[in-house]
């Protein structure tokens, strides 16, 4: 959009009415970008706020949203184009502005996104539940589109997904549900190994077989594998050799 007057920077309560207008109306957005990111970091007792509200929703929705818009006091600024500019600019009926995307970079298409999006309470507006874009694709979306601006939402991201990793490792008993968080996590980011700080912990976790064979390939030090070799026990050691062989450290 173009260059205007400073921005207010809001967070998702102040979406509040406007989000209970679309969606009790029935339309199915997810919301992404700062205010999705503010409401993970609200969850670890952090603010972030944004300038304005993005969300996702398919193009048949976006579609049928612009011929509902100007009845219900919603502007519609300017219009997507498909084949272009897959982002339609609105503004709510107090002046906060809008953006209905169809598509960015990193996520999965926003049926998917919707599907696996989870649910932030506004406690303050009668328990709203708004769908929040899940953590993981949040972070897969700001890697993908790396601004600098994107920078502090990237951090607030990891270290809320490897919040989840911790958690799994210390309360799930499935061993697919406690590799869960860290296993995405390492294809999100694109690494074949866990940071420093994140490995030392599940380390510390760990107590299952399968948690030991994860570390064993996935811990980035020497001086790791040796800690986990030391806690694993005798019995799963032999499982451990033909890992650990494949392994190389700088």
């Amino acid at each position: 959009m173009p260059a205007g007057p400073p921005q207010t920077a809001h967070d998702l309560n102040d979406f509040a009415r406007f989000l209970r207008l679309l969606l009790e109306e029935g339309f199915e957005l997810t919301v992404i970008g700062g205010c999705a990111v503010g409401g993970y970091a609200r969850l670890m007792g952090e603010e972030l706020r944004s300038a304005d509200l993005d969300f996702l929703m398919t193009q048949e929705s976006l579609t049928e949203l612009l011929t509902w818009a100007p009845a219900h006091g919603i502007r519609v600024v300017k219009r997507s184009q498909p084949r272009n500019i897959p982002v339609a600019f609105l503004e709510t009926p107090d002046g906060k502005e809008v953006n209905a995307l169809t598509a960015s970079t990193g996520l999965p298409k926003p049926e998917i996104v919707h599907r696996t999006a989870r649910r932030f309470v506004l406690s303050a507006h009668g328990g709203l539940e708004v769908p929040l874009a899940d953590p993981f694709d949040l972070l897969a979306n700001k890697l993908a589109v790396a601004r600098d601006k994107d920078r502090p939402h990237i951090e607030i991201l990891r270290r809320f997904v490897e919040a989840e990793a911790v958690e799994a490792f210390a309360g799930e008993d499935d061993p697919r549900a406690r590799l869960a968080p860290a296993r995405r996590l390492l294809e999100v980011s694109g690494s074949k190994t866990l940071p420093d700080a994140l490995a030392e912990r599940l380390i510390d976790l760990a107590r299952t077989p399968a948690d030991f064979r994860f570390l064993a390939g996935r811990v980035p030090t020497r001086k790791q594998v040796a800690r986990l070799v030391d806690r694993c026990g005798a019995p799963v050691r032999p499982q451990l050799e033909p890992i650990l062989a494949s392994r190389s450290f700088a």
